[in-house]
Formats: C-alpha cells, structure tokens, sequence
C-alpha cells in the first residue's frame, strides 16, 4: 500500500505534486486544527503592513467549503494542472511554472478589489479556461450526470459558483477567467509571430528547472506508459468501441503516443 502511495505521487508532473501535497497538507491541517486557516489567506494589510509576505503564496493552497467540496476542487486542480503540465508544455517545469506565476499574480492583484483571500478556486477557474481553449470539443460531465463540450466548462463553473456560493464567490472566480484570457492574448497575439516576452520563461529559471522529459526522447515507443525523471505513469489505451474521446489538443503527442487521460466518458468532475 505504501509503495503504491510513493508510486502515484512520483506518477505526478513536479508542479502539480508541489500543489497537491500543499493542499492535501493545509486541508487535513486545518479540518484538524493543527493550521490556522488565518495564517494562509492572503490579507493584504497584513502582508503589506506587517510584511507577512508569505500570505499571497499560501493563500494558493486554501481551499474552501465543506469537506466534500474540499476534496473535489482538490481533484479537479490535480487533474487539469497535470494535463496541461504533460499535454501543453510538455513537461518543461520552468515554462509550466512561470505560467502559473503569470496566472496567480493576476489573481492575487485583480483580488485586492474583490476582498478574495484564498485563490485556488481561481486558479482552477483559470487552468480549466486554458485547457478548454486547447481541447474545446472534447465531452466532460458534471454533476448529476451533465456533459457538454469542454469549451462551455468555465461558464458552467462560474455559473455553479454563481447559484451556490453566491455574487462573491463568482466574482472571486472569475478572476481565473480574466488571467487565462490575458495569458493567452499575449501568447496567441499576432499569429505567426513569437509570444510576447512578458510571457517567455526567463533563462535563470529553465537552468534552475530543467525540463522533466524531453519531446524528442522522453516519449517512449510503448504507448502504454511515458517514462519521465520523476516516475512513471500508465495510461491504459481506451477498449475499441468504447466510445472514449482522444485528446483534440492542438498540442497533441509525439505521433505514436495514445496515452491519454480519462476519468470515465470524459473528465468526470463530480457526477457519478
């Protein structure tokens, strides 16, 4: 059981461990009482004025509402963080981590005037914007059992946050929606010209973060897993006639990797 316990978190692209050992951490420690909730939260006069300067880096790995709604924001940040961290940069650490550094200092900015203190919700808000750009026909399924196209899935989200946790809440969301759309203007600005640099990974960071696999070798010829320098993970191949969607990514695999990620018909995001 322990072995099969280190196995999947060494299955886990690095950033995306990082986040969800973080969250799993300060979740069960505050449910326990073992952390304060209110030294996470990122409260902008005490992080000025009392230089608390930790509070807008935790304050990414608290997560609220009950329990159960605890754990399946945990899921669902694991399970979109790791798809674009292996489908969309490829497992280049550095890139994935100075996108997110781009997305959360947007959120954490936009949310001194919403009053927002804990930004996760957003950051899922804006990891699933980017992954619906980039794989907006393929079917997910909500709650009760609701599927739709993945480009309807951050409506839909802040729609949920609407009816069930009220204008607040939305509104602390949708600052997710605006840093993926900015993100993303700068990265697809003038087509067939460069990224902006505001959003190329600065060279001092790809030396200290060294890609996790390369594109070119890191891709084994055996479909039925990838082999990484932090593990690895197995993907079995969807059963012929099982009707399961493959990746319309325009950042597909290497050509003769099937490997791909299904949680049910689909990504399965809370319904049975």
């Amino acid at each position: 059981m322990a072995n099969e316990i280190v196995d999947f978190i060494y299955s886990v692209p690095p950033i995306t461990r990082v986040f969800l050992l973080g969250t799993i951490g300060t979740t069960f420690g505050t449910l326990l009482n073992v952390i304060s909730p209110s030294w996470l939260i990122n409260y902008w006069p005490l992080t000025v004025y009392k230089l608390q300067l930790w509070r807008p880096f935790t304050s990414f790995f608290v997560v609220g509402g009950d329990p159960m709604s605890k754990l399946m924001e945990i899921y669902m940040f694991y399970t979109y963080s790791k798809d674009l961290e292996m489908e969309k940069f490829r497992g280049y650490t550095a890139d994935y981590l100075y996108f997110l550094t781009l997305l959360g200092s947007v959120i954490a900015g936009l949310n001194y005037f919403t009053g927002g203190v804990a930004y996760l919700a957003p950051l899922l808000v804006a990891l699933t914007h980017t992954w619906s750009q980039h794989n907006p026909e393929r079917i997910v399924r909500f709650y009760f059992g609701i599927t739709f196209k993945a480009k309807y899935l951050p409506a839909v989200l802040l729609a949920f946050k609407l009816l069930i946790e009220g204008q607040s809440s939305f509104l602390i969301s949708a600052t997710g929606v605006v840093a993926s759309y900015l993100y993303q203007h700068l990265e697809t600005s003038q087509p067939g010209s460069p990224p902006s640099p505001i959003i190329q990974t600065p060279q001092w960071l790809k030396k200290l973060l060294p890609a996790a696999w390369s594109v070119e070798s890191g891709w084994t010829t055996d479909t039925r897993h990838v082999q990484r320098s932090f593990g690895r993970a197995y993907y079995p191949s969807a059963p012929a006639g099982s009707g399961r969607p493959e990746s319309t990514s325009s950042n597909s695999r290497p050509e003769g990797s099937s490997a791909s990620f299904r949680w049910g018909r689909g990504h399965r995001l809370g319904g049975s």
